[in-house]
């Protein structure tokens, strides 16, 4: 349910946002926020963890990187080259997804993966941020491009990893010589 709320408020965040009403926007955000930390200490705590929030959790963290992305975009505090390189790469990722789990393949998320998403958590905070001293904004650029960097480590991490866990499989399913 939690999941499901940080999806709904997503148009709200890209509405007050667009609309200038940044205190809504960090408010909203920040119940996103929120709720994807407590939706997953309670899906572990509880041994609630199913197969739909393993799919939707990462869905939605994506929407919501992506939402952001635009919205920046939108104000022109984003070069529009950053939000396709990262879209292309999300997408990227769903599609490996999709085909993994139609395979029935689990390909576990890596530590640099969740590296970048906390990286692109603090860029897209001080992206928030209206004001300030230009030195400022310039650090969180260099924060934004280190992430995207970092999520295109991780896209490579987890190529390589599916490759490695689809010729286990097909290793596996072969008949012996």
């Amino acid at each position: 349910m939690l999941t499901v709320l940080r999806l709904l408020l997503l148009p709200v965040f890209a509405w007050r946002y667009l609309a200038g009403d940044m205190p809504w926007a960090w408010a909203v955000c920040g119940v996103v926020v929120v709720s994807d930390l407590l939706d997953g200490f309670l899906a572990r705590r509880l041994k609630q963890i199913t197969s739909f929030g393993k799919l939707i959790d990462p869905l939605a963290d994506k929407l919501g990187l992506l939402t952001a992305l635009v919205c920046f975009g939108a104000r022109g505090k984003l070069p529009w080259w950053v939000i396709a390189l990262v879209l292309g790469k999300e997408a990227l990722m769903i599609a490996g997804g999709v085909y993994a789990l139609r395979k029935q393949v689990v390909v576990a998320a890596k530590g640099i993966g969740k590296a970048a998403t906390g990286l692109f958590a603090l860029a897209v905070a001080g992206k928030l941020i209206d004001g300030g001293p230009p030195e400022l904004h310039g650090a969180i650029d260099v924060l934004l491009y280190v992430a995207v960097a970092m999520a295109f480590a991780a896209l490579a991490v987890y190529t390589r990893n599916f490759f490695r866990v689809m010729g286990e499989r097909k290793n596996a399913e072969s008949p012996a010589d």
